[in-house]
Order: structure tokens, then sequence, then C-alpha cells
């Protein structure tokens, strides 16, 4: 029963790192494309039952005062904050023409951030060339990771759990997370230098959008990739037991 779950999990990871190399082939394809003038983002195409929709995105956040005290009459006249009031639930709270910030927690500013879809005119963009670099390469990274996973399972199913093969495959996937993680942070930072782009904004009483980096390293991935390392080191240790117990039989 062991044997045939790995055997099933190892084809799932064999057919989902498959499709995730397809996908990066697709956004690489693509992103050539576009950034010859052939084709323009989003992109969104269909062959029989096959459909591709890709976009390209500018990350940014946005931050406004709220106000502390606001009247309903004056929802027509622009104003310097955000009229956003944050009332405890009862009958009294916020049922008047003039809202004031009453709960026991009350908002001072609002900082969020996301993202602004993009349409391209075709050709070169470092936008757009860092945007394909950093999709690929996370695509291919899974890809990888989901493959060595495949050929791990499969060895598992055929009773082959530690050995030096296994040791290399769960090396390789624990770099894999670690080198991913530092790539694309890499090809961001590397853009961000002089990406071409400014973002002025003007008028009165909207929020400020602001053009923001792509998120850098990231911790937890780093600390993920670090565990694996660490297991194929348990597996390097259960292979140096088993080879000394087939000696010692």
């Amino acid at each position: 029963m062991t044997r045939r779950a790995f055997r099933i999990g190892g084809w799932a990871a064999l057919a989902l790192g498959a499709l995730a190399a397809l996908s990066a082939v697709i956004v690489v394809v693509t992103g050539a494309l576009a950034l010859t003038g052939r084709v323009t983002y989003p992109v969104d195409a269909s062959l029989g039952p096959f459909s591709v929709h890709d976009r390209v995105s500018m990350p940014v956040a946005v931050w406004q005062e709220v106000c502390q005290k606001a009247s309903v009459d004056d929802s027509g006249e622009p104003s310097d904050c955000l009229r956003l009031f944050l009332h405890q639930n009862s009958e009294d709270s916020g049922s008047g023409p003039v809202h004031v910030q009453d709960a026991d927690v009350r908002p001072t500013d609002l900082y969020a951030t996301g993202s602004i879809a993009l349409a391209t005119t075709g050709g070169w963009s470092p936008l757009v060339a860092a945007s394909v670099a950093r999709k690929a390469i996370g695509l291919m990274v899974i890809s990888a990771v989901l493959l060595l996973l495949w050929r791990l399972l499969a060895n598992s199913a055929a009773g082959d759990v530690f050995s030096t093969r296994a040791v290399r495959q769960v090396r390789g996937i624990g770099w894999l997370v670690i080198l991913g993680n530092l790539v694309k942070p890499a090809v961001a930072f590397a853009v961000s230098f002089d990406d071409g782009y400014s973002m002025p904004m003007f008028g009165y009483g909207h929020p400020f959008v602001e053009k923001v980096g792509e998120a850098g390293v990231n911790l937890t991935q780093l600390a993920l990739g670090g565990l694996i390392l660490l297991l194929a080191e348990a597996f390097r240790h259960g292979a140096v037991v088993e080879a000394e117990r087939r000696l010692t039989v």
C-alpha cells in the first residue's frame, strides 16, 4: 500500500512538473513575442481546449491619512484625508451626520499594497523583460523541484529509500528552493535601479499611489530550503547505515 502511494504521488509530481515546464515555455515564448512587437499584453489566446492568459502588472502602494472627524454633509467636497471610520457595534455609534473615531482602536493611516494591471504597446520594455524573467524562473524552479520529487518517490516505490541517489535528489530540492528565492529578487533588484518609468500623480482628495519594488527575499522559503538540506543530511546518514547493514549481512 505504501509503495502504491509513492507510485501515485510520483506520477502526480511528474504531471505537475511537466505542466509547470510547459507553462514556463509559454511564458518565455509569449514574452519574446511581446518584446519583439508581435503581440501585446494582456494576452488572451485560445487553441481548441487550451487557452493562454498572461498579464503584466506593476507593484504599487497606496497611502492616505484617515480623518478623525468628518461630516456626511461634506461628502461631496474634496478632503485631504480619507473619510473612513471605525465604530464599535452599538445603536449610537455612527448614526449621526458627524462621524468621529470613537472605537477602542482607531485608524490613523491607510497603507495597502497591490498591483496595477498594465497594457503594453509592443516592443522592448525593461519591465516586461523583468516580469517574464521572474515568471519563467519561478516556474522552472517549481518544475525542477517536482521532477526531482518524482524521481525520489519513484525510487522509494522501488524500495530504494536511503541511497546516495536519494540524498542527491533531496539536496537538489533544497538548493532549488533556496536559489529560486534568491534569483527572482536579484532580477527585480537589477532592474529597479533604472526601469525607465516614473509615476506622477495629481489631483486633490485621492489616495497617494506610489510605485514600489518587488518583494524581496522570503525568509520562510529560505528556512524551508535549509530544513530540506537538513533532511538530505538525515537521508545521507540513513544511506550510510543502510550500506553498513548490507555489508554486515
